[in-house]
């Protein structure tokens, strides 16, 4: 394996770890930088007199790490079940986004507070009171972030484009030969693994038994070929690569996170 590793569990992909995910924030992080953006909004809110509820983040459903499901499938339990969509209710999960959604909509002297900014009005200011810049949204981001820039993507474009170089790789582009000639055999005709997913034929919310069929087939290829492995490994080099190349900017937006986790835990206390 490269440097990058693997968690306990070396058969499941959800416990990899790349390079790269050493500046990236964990789910943890995500949650923790959410509720603290939003208990400075309510904050902020409240000296304006409104009455803010901080939002509830997005019910979750799909991969539970960068790793899981970055590859492709890779739970026979969950395929035989829910084929290439995600475990869980999706009904119940878009019921639950519609939710949240109707519930974050503010009133037009709500919006301008939040914003800054209110058509016909005078700009920056409710009720005659001057608004910090950007509104209430954006004294939260200051007060987490530590400043108005935007929060740092390089880690995130790094991975993205660590991502697609892999797949152009000759070992990649070998297993993936080997899986589409493995799915051919079973009657599939898919080039890469990442086309069976995306077949519009299983676009709809209700998994079919083509779709299960096939997605089990695409697993016993994958587990044949090593697809995943051999993707992870040729992904990992080339993370390290990049990594050593903007080794500043990352340690940079390493200490960033770092500084902004500890704002956000400050906010929820």
């Amino acid at each position: 394996m490269s440097a990058a590793g693997r968690a306990v569990d070396s058969a499941n992909p959800a416990g990899w770890v790349l390079p790269l995910q050493a500046y990236l924030p964990d789910g943890d992080q995500e949650d923790l930088l959410f509720d603290g953006v939003e208990q400075a909004k309510s904050a902020c809110m409240k000296r304006y007199g409104f009455d803010y509820r901080p939002a509830e983040p997005l019910p979750k459903i799909g991969p539970k790490t960068l790793t899981d499901l970055r590859y492709g499938i890779h739970d026979r339990d969950v395929a035989a079940t829910y084929g290439y969509k995600p475990a869980g209710d999706m009904s119940a999960y878009q019921r639950e986004v519609r939710r949240l959604m109707e519930a974050s909509v503010l009133g037009p002297e709500e919006e301008a507070a939040m914003t800054g900014q209110q058509a016909g009005a005078v700009a920056g200011s409710v009720a005659g009171e001057k608004l910090p810049e950007g509104g209430c949204g954006g004294e939260a981001h200051r007060r987490v972030h530590g400043s108005a820039t935007p929060v740092s993507t390089l880690a995130t474009d790094l991975s993205n484009e660590a991502y697609t170089k892999a797949q152009r790789t000759e070992p990649v582009r070998k297993v993936f030969r080997s899986w589409a000639a493995c799915m051919a055999d079973s009657g599939y005709t898919y080039d890469e693994p990442m086309d069976a997913p995306s077949d519009p034929a299983f676009a709809q919310p209700t998994v079919t038994a083509e779709e299960i069929a096939t997605a089990l087939a695409d697993l016993k290829c994958r587990d044949t070929h090593k697809v995943a492995e051999i993707w992870f490994e040729e992904e990992s080099r080339i993370q390290e690569q990049l990594a050593d190349k903007h080794a500043q900017e990352l340690k940079e937006a390493g200490r960033a996170l770092k500084k902004a986790v500890q704002a956000a835990d400050a906010l929820r206390r």
